[in-house]
């Protein structure tokens, strides 16, 4: 029985240990890199730039939302095989996966820093800066890089930079990913730093937002005065309308005045122009209902399309939830069906044993 129990154990143990392996690649669903490497590549596409993937494959998803221009360098840290050569990077604090085949080799890490440098454009670099800046960080230090960048890599054998140190830049520039970085010294040693991490940057932003609450707060009041005018408008057109009805009285005044005396010249123009009354009124009457009508049906047209669109969007959100369900449960099928296996080969070692005795 002990011999029974031990088989039993060994078998659940090796299950368990298959299942682990399967649900541990299926919960990364990102490919390694074959190659571990340390490198520059230069983006040279006759299409103007390249995307990043998550993959090395061009069906999975971009890491980009506009194409990585030519010129950008990039730290390539591992290589992939797959239909070409994939390089494995850094590219706005995501890791992915870069086509090499539209890129060229930089000989140093200083002709990669050179050509990015180059692509921001002389308004955009400074190369004889003198200031002084003192850093700040949210976490309270910050890393000296060895280029503009973090794909550069930290300066090695160097302690980190703590908030409120002055740090004197002799090089800026504005790249063209939208980032700010300065070149300085610590300890003797020359590196980049990030010049949004700065008490001055940080004392920019604050004075920045008070102005744009401002703006906002001006906006609702604007919102106000344009519906204040719709009615203003509504009213304008009603006008005409009533100064249709408003020219007949005239007309039937002015009309006596340049008659003759005859009585029946006068009794002949008064019941036509009073017959024209009506007239106006009642064609008045189904223009305003045809407006009306034509509103409600505006009215029912757009609450038809918001109840399409509401049913369209409820199929696309009930797929999100499934798939969010399934993320969260964090318990791939693979995993479920070889558990089944192991309970399933176990019971059957057990109904064996059984039988035999």
């Amino acid at each position: 029985m002990k011999k029974i129990t031990v088989r039993i154990c060994l078998a659940l143990l090796l299950s368990l240990m298959v299942c682990t392996a399967v649900h541990a690649d299926s919960q990364k669903g990102k490919i390694q890199p074959d190659i571990i490497t340390d490198y520059y590549m230069i983006v040279e596409s006759k299409a103007g730039g390249i995307d990043m993937y998550s993959n090395p494959d061009l069906g999975s998803t971009k890491l980009n939302e506009e194409l990585i221009p030519n010129g950008t360098a990039l730290h390539i840290e591992g290589e992939v095989e797959n239909n070409g050569t994939w390089g494995y990077a850094e590219y706005h604090g995501m890791m992915g996966f870069a086509p090499l085949k539209d890129c060229r080799p930089a000989q140093s890490r200083q002709e990669a820093i050179d050509s990015e440098l180059y692509i921001a454009g002389r308004n955009n670099v400074d190369y004889y800066a003198d200031y002084d800046v003192k850093a700040y960080s949210s976490q309270g230090s910050q890393k000296l890089y060895q280029g503009p960048g973090e794909k550069y890599g930290p300066v090695p054998n160097l302690r980190e930079i703590e908030n409120g140190e002055t740090l004197h830049i002799t090089q800026d520039a504005k790249l063209v990913d939208g980032s700010h970085w300065g070149k300085t010294s610590v300890d003797g040693k020359n590196g980049w730093i990030n010049l949004e991490d700065t008490e001055e940057a940080r004392k920019s932003k604050e004075a920045v937002t008070p102005t744009e609450e401002a703006a906002l707060s001006k906006e609702p009041k604007n919102q106000e005065s344009e519906k204040a005018e719709e009615p203003a408008m509504l009213k304008t057109e009603t006008n005409p309308a009533e100064e249709k009805v408003e020219v007949t009285p005239v007309e039937e005044a002015a009309v006596p005045k340049e008659e003759t005396n005859t009585a029946e010249e006068k009794v002949e123009v008064t019941p036509t122009e009073e017959a024209a009354k009506p007239e106006d009124k009642i064609t008045d009457a189904p223009a305003e209902n045809t407006e009306a009508a034509s509103t409600e049906k505006k009215e029912t047209d757009s609450a038809s399309s918001d109840r399409t669109e509401a049913e369209k969007e409820q199929p696309e959100a009930e797929k999100a939830s499934s798939t969010e369900v399934e993320s969260s449960s964090g318990i791939p099928r693979s995993f479920i069906w070889i558990a089944l296996a192991a309970v399933l080969a176990a019971s059957g070692v057990l109904v064996y044993h059984f039988i035999k005795r």
